[in-house]
């Protein structure tokens, strides 16, 4: 039993190139280094004074800044490549903290965030990026960018846990420390990879009259629409749902920071596993499945009001693994869906209007949920509900439509006639 629990994480974790262990290594200590964004609400209320109104519009302006961030990194990977892109962010990025340790008025701070938002995030495309075209077989891909997730959310782990031991110190040892780990980063990405002014696989002037913008490709677009309904919900995480555990279920702060300690505990211990298992099936339908799991896992929550403190913690904490698990097929089989519809000489484009989808949704997605928890704190639940519910059936009619019509190569001109997957026409398909 036990040697069988060994040979499954040995096949988990085995078989992908060095490169792609050594990207997410960049990975891990740029998001590691990334530990003042969820400290900057208090930052901004303590040491400048600013009231909820003008934190909002700073954070919404991280947020838009977040959505440009992912077309330009996208458009820098596809026109310079991967290794430059993420190391002009890296760059840009530790000169970005360090502006922002010297904001005083409410009109630098947002101009400040704005800024560090467009750098740092359009490191995103070209590190997903990276992450595909570094692996030998497209098998790979979907294992490859779950460790590229793997990497994420292990920095994003550890930063705000030495971010709140700094910060109660000093907080401006968060920015210093902030802009030292963009720049261990960069030296990291530099020494293990050099500066490659070129694109990993080069273009040629055949390839670029061949290959198709994301924005031609009508699949794709819904692709990216549905991605983002769905991901309205999740990023609840960000505003309704922590308010809705402290006040319908009576958690303390502490309650909700162990909940979202076994959601991560849960990516790193089981994600890898999970992803090997599945990737053999048709990844729309796996995709289909994640995003509904994701939805159910946050619609059912208000149906252990009224429990005891106990018994509610442990139905949330249920709930919690639903949608975890739901995260956990969605987020990397999406991406790998992603990266096979695209090519090599426009994948930079497809993943850069990939990661843009989900800066959308973490825009839209706390503004909406605060309406719409203001109007009934129980509808925002009951609507992802019937969200995910839509966004699941639509999932599995692109599923249906691409294995009807055969799998053929995509992301070319070529493909642009044919792509006529919801209309019942031919059509792309990356079915596996």
């Amino acid at each position: 039993m036990i040697q069988r629990l060994i040979d499954t994480y040995r096949e988990a974790y085995g078989g992908l190139p060095p490169k792609v262990w050594l990207i997410s290594l960049v990975l891990l200590v740029a998001r590691a280094g990334t530990m003042v964004i969820p400290f900057l609400s208090l930052y901004f209320t303590k040491e400048l004074g600013f009231s909820p109104a003008q934190i909002g519009w700073l954070l919404g302006g991280y947020g838009i800044g977040g959505i440009i961030a992912g077309l330009l990194g996208g458009y820098l990977t596809q026109r310079f490549g991967a290794i430059p892109t993420q190391a002009l962010s890296l760059a840009l990025a530790t000169v970005g903290f360090l502006l922002l340790s010297q904001v005083q008025s409410f009109a630098s701070a947002l101009a400040c965030l704005f800024y560090l938002s467009v750098t740092a995030e359009s490191m995103r495309p070209a590190s997903v990026t990276a992450t595909v075209e570094f692996c030998d077989h497209p098998d790979q891909h979907a294992k490859a960018l779950a460790v590229n997730r793997l990497a994420i959310n292990l920095g994003l782990t550890v930063g705000p846990a030495v971010g709140g031991g700094l910060a109660s110190i000093d907080f401006s040892l968060l920015f210093y420390v902030n802009a030292g780990g963009e720049l261990a980063a960069l030296i990291c990405l530099l020494m293990v990879f050099g500066l490659q002014l070129r694109p990993i696989s080069p273009v040629t002037s055949s390839s670029l009259t061949t290959a198709r913008s994301p924005w031609r490709d009508g699949r794709f677009l819904v692709f990216a629409v549905l991605t983002i309904l769905a991901s309205i919900v999740f990023f609840q995480i960000m505003a309704t749902f922590p308010l809705y555990l402290a006040e319908f279920y009576q958690m303390q702060e502490w309650h909700i920071g162990l909940l979202f300690a076994v959601n991560t505990v849960l990516i790193v211990l089981f994600e890898l596993v999970l992803v090997n298992y599945v990737k053999r099936f048709a990844l729309l339908r796996v995709v289909a499945w994640g995003q509904f799991l994701s939805c159910v896992g946050f619609g059912v929550l208000p149906l252990a009001v009224g429990t005891s403190l106990g018994i509610g913690f442990t139905y949330v904490l249920f709930t919690v693994v639903v949608w975890t698990i739901g995260e956990m097929l969605a987020m990397p089989l999406g991406a790998a869906y992603v990266a096979q519809r695209s090519t090599e000489h426009n994948r930079g484009a497809y993943m850069g209007l990939f990661v843009t989808a989900f800066s959308v949704a973490a825009v839209i997605g706390p503004l909406g949920g605060m309406w719409v928890y203001q109007w009934n704190p129980h509808a925002v639940w009951y609507g992802s509900l019937i969200l995910g519910s839509l966004v699941f059936v639509a999932f599995l009619k692109m599923a249906e439509a691409e294995r009807k019509n055969g799998e053929r190569g995509a992301g070319t001109a070529a493909d642009d006639e044919a792509d006529n997957a919801l209309t019942g026409g031919d059509s792309d398909s990356v079915d596996r």
